[in-house]
């Protein structure tokens, strides 16, 4: 195999590549957006549960029997 060929395979594998990284760009672009609604849609249940349970005479808001995982990153 002389070097034009080891270049075209070469050149070939960087494109295959370079379509893999698009595909899982976008996927991970559609996971980001599945989480942001899915970050909304906790807030919203949250502030229900806040306002059902004022609404119940009760104030103090019972603590969750685990604490929430950290951040990424800090």
């Amino acid at each position: 195999m002389g070097w034009a060929e080891k270049a075209w395979d070469a050149f070939r594998d960087v494109l295959r590549l370079q379509d893999k990284v698009e595909s899982l760009s976008q996927k991970v672009e559609l996971q980001q957006a599945k989480v942001e609604i899915l970050n909304i849609e906790v807030a919203q249940l949250k502030m229900a549960v806040a306002i059902l349970l004022s609404q119940a005479g009760i104030k103090d808001v019972p603590k969750l029997p685990f604490s929430p995982p950290s951040q990424p990153g800090s």
